[in-house]
């Protein structure tokens, strides 16, 4: 039996064994429990890990002890232990690169963060006429009022801004807006504003989640657009509280859901906390000791908050469930989403997935009667669904991409001073850039892709490595180039739209114009003062915004992904064509959708235009089954890179007939076959499908895997990984 003196730890590495290490030899240290981020002696060096339990040793004198206990109360709780293991064995994933993923920065590093208060600032009454005016004269104090119209907000809740906050700030303190105080302690506040009615399915809604409260209950909450999920959320947030219980919130980016941020905020005060990427690692330090400690009791988050250490969780909410941003696509591959429905399982509590376009996994689970269906089929308030129509743009006169009847609708639509949205999910100004002297087309060096012209930065750029290079390397391809673009991106959209529209404000929204922290910020309170008329924009623009002066939605090209190879191409380009026809009419305004299409007829078209989005699932959901395609099957990718041209295929061909060979009942091997983008950023990369009709199946199949490739000749000729549950598969 073992006395208490040995414990095994799980390092901060990739690596699939956890080491055996005696208690700090110091009888005054403090004591290493489970959970203790500790420092130990690791080969010639020092290595930081988590103490995961006691251990046994047949020889303690071999063992050495470990070197020091960082933080005085264990890092990580029991409950966040169990959710890590789970997600280790299920993932196939090192628990010490599990554990590393649910800490913030500094204790990953191995130091203790401390808690720290500061001064806050807070809005003096003001008026929406005052934010309109700040909006146009001074945008950077707008942006300061609008996250202040909240709650009082300390300096960390402006940190992430790059302009110059503090002297906008004295500015704000001049007028008599704000004022500068000591920080209050957090607690829960109720905002003045009455909260909003309910409709009858919103009540209902509630009700089953209210009803829940204290035991495991997955809902999807499928709501058009516009039907008010975040009413429900917050009614059964606030049931959470009257109980004393805490509430996770999952949404997939912060930037992009400011106005859930700012209704949380100005509902229940200091209480709520903000956890995303925006943050540096102090100030998401902060924010987990405050959760920790019990002072946020209402924690939003993006991917990585489902880790966060808040106690007494009453009701796990993921808005936008079906977002791809829920996936880790580097490093530790996990879904945030499915990982929260495992922690409200183990936590036995509620949870509620919601969106307009719910995934196919969570429409087969509603037929499965996994999860519990819960319908918002209206519009909230006076608000109407959209009107949707194709337009066949074969064999027309397009300008920009635009079509004469999308332009005349425009040119309506801002005659009656309402706001025009334009979707195009491809930045730059034309993805392909061709000599038509020569034939030469501008390629990467490093990758299998196109260069993209960027025109108003005089650059060619490859979206995939981040390569760059001058415009004028073109012009040496033959003795007499003649430069075409060829294709559409956003950038040309907005030219067109200058020489069509000169007297209109035009903003465009994309990774090339939003590349600081604020400009989002910024341009969408432009929006909201109606500082802008037309919006052109890439995804940023498809999610969670509620533009209540935006009638007209054009999809400038609803055809870039009818014909993928990726089988999950027509969902996704289903729930985008939903989410962002989502933008129109979201007020008292009726709106109209515009759809430009080569292919007016295609069932997909069709399908979302006569019948919508679920009788779409419906019918995807078959063809799914019928090919033997997840949801219906368990499927993992093996994945292998590396500089030389043969070795991913070799390794992978080697790996797959060694699997083969042990003849696991039940399960696929597809491949290898080369990625469709074989080479990337100078590597080469192949992959290989693995499938099952059950989870144990896949998980002994890719088991199988693991274990023989890490013991593989050709394992350090190759990079390789296992991804579950893969959502990328070309």
């Amino acid at each position: 039996m073992n006395s208490g003196s040995v414990v095994e730890v799980a390092v901060f590495a990739p690596l699939r064994k956890t080491f055996h290490y005696l208690r700090c030899a110091d009888s005054d240290a403090i004591p290493a429990l489970p959970g203790s981020l500790v420092k130990i002696p690791f080969g010639r060096g020092q290595r930081i890990g988590i103490v995961i339990g006691l251990a046994n040793s047949t020889d303690e004198r071999k063992l050495k002890a470990i070197s020091e206990v960082v933080d005085t109360v264990p890092v990580i709780g029991a409950a966040i232990m169990r959710l890590a293991r789970w997600a280790s064995d299920y993932y196939q994933h090192p628990i010490g690169d599990v554990l590393a993923a649910t800490l913030p920065g500094p204790l990953r590093h191995g130091s203790a963060p401390v808690r720290r208060e500061a001064s806050e600032w807070v809005i003096h009454a003001t008026n929406q006429d005052v934010l309109d005016d700040l909006a146009r004269r001074a945008p950077r104090q707008a942006v300061l009022l609008e996250r202040l119209s909240t709650g009082a907000k300390t300096a960390a809740d402006f940190a992430n801004l790059e302009f110059d906050w503090r002297r906008a700030m004295r500015e704000l303190e001049k007028k008599d807006l704000v004022a500068k105080r000591l920080r209050t302690a957090n607690k829960i506040s109720q905002s003045s504003q009455q909260a909003f009615s309910l409709n009858d399915a919103q009540q209902a809604a509630v009700v089953v989640l209210n009803d829940a409260l204290g035991s495991f209950k997955a809902c999807l909450l499928h709501g058009v657009t516009g039907s008010g999920k975040t009413e429900v959320y917050m009614a059964a947030i606030e049931h959470a509280l009257k109980s004393q219980l805490n509430t996770l919130m999952l949404v997939p980016e912060i930037i992009l859901t400011q106005q859930m941020v700012a209704r949380l905020k100005q509902r229940f005060g200091s209480a709520v906390g903000v956890l995303h990427s925006g943050l540096n690692d102090n100030q998401r330090a902060q924010v987990w000791l405050r959760c920790r400690d019990g002072d946020i009791k209402i924690l939003m988050g993006t991917r990585s908050a489902v880790w966060a250490p808040l106690p007494r969780i009453g009701i796990i909410i993921v808005d936008e469930e079906h977002d791809a941003s829920f996936k880790q696509q580097e490093g530790f591959r996990y879904s945030a989403r499915d990982v929260a429905i495992k922690r409200a399982q183990q936590l036995n509590v509620p949870i509620v997935l919601g969106s307009a376009t719910p995934s196919l996994e969570a429409y087969l689970n509603v037929k499965t009667n996994k999860f519990a269906y819960l319908s918002l089929p209206q519009r909230a308030g006076l608000a109407r669904m959209p009107s949707l129509k194709c337009v066949d743009v074969r064999g027309l006169r397009l300008r920009g991409g635009l079509s004469d009847r999308l332009v005349r609708d425009m040119g309506a639509c801002l005659e009656r001073g309402e706001q025009v949205l334009l979707f195009l999910n491809r930045r730059g100004f034309a993805p392909i850039v061709l000599c038509h002297q020569c034939g030469h087309i501008a390629t990467c060096s490093r990758c299998d892709a196109k260069l993209v012209w960027h025109k108003e930065r005089k650059l060619l750029s490859c979206h995939h490595c981040g390569a760059q290079k001058r415009t004028q390397h073109l012009q040496a391809c033959c003795p007499d180039p003649e430069i075409v673009p060829l294709g559409l991106g956003t950038e040309q959209v907005e030219e067109t739209l200058h020489e069509l529209f000169p007297d209109k404000r035009i903003a465009r929204i994309d990774r090339d114009t939003m590349r600081s922290k604020t400009a989002m910020e910024e341009t969408f309170a432009a929006i909201r003062g109606r500082s802008v008329d037309i919006l052109i924009g890439t995804q940023m623009l498809a999610k969670g915004h509620d533009f209540a002066n935006v009638t007209l939605v054009g999809i400038i090209d609803a055809d870039s992904q009818l014909f993928s190879t990726d089988f999950r191409a027509e969902e996704k380009l289903a729930q985008t064509i939903i989410q962002v026809s989502g933008r129109a009419g979201r007020a008292e305004y009726s709106g109209s959708v515009l759809i430009q299409t080569h292919h007016p007829h295609h069932d997909l078209l069709q399908t979302l235009l006569l019948r919508g989005y679920d009788h779409f699932a419906e019918k995807a959901l078959e063809e799914r089954r019928r090919a033997a395609l997840p949801p219906y099957v368990a499927m993992a990718l093996i994945r292998a890179e590396s500089p030389s041209t043969q070795m991913p295929m070799k390794f992978l061909a080697q790996l797959a007939a060694e699997v083969k060979q042990k003849s696991i009942k039940g399960l696929e091997i597809l491949g290898p076959i080369p990625a469709a983008m074989e080479r990337k950023a100078g590597r080469y990369r192949a992959q290989l499908m693995v499938s099952a009709q059950t989870r144990r199946v896949l998980a002994v199949g890719v088991k199988a895997f693991i274990n023989l490739g890490d013991t593989m000749p050709l394992k350090n000729k190759v990079r390789w990984s296992v991804d579950i549950d893969p959502l990328d598969t070309i």
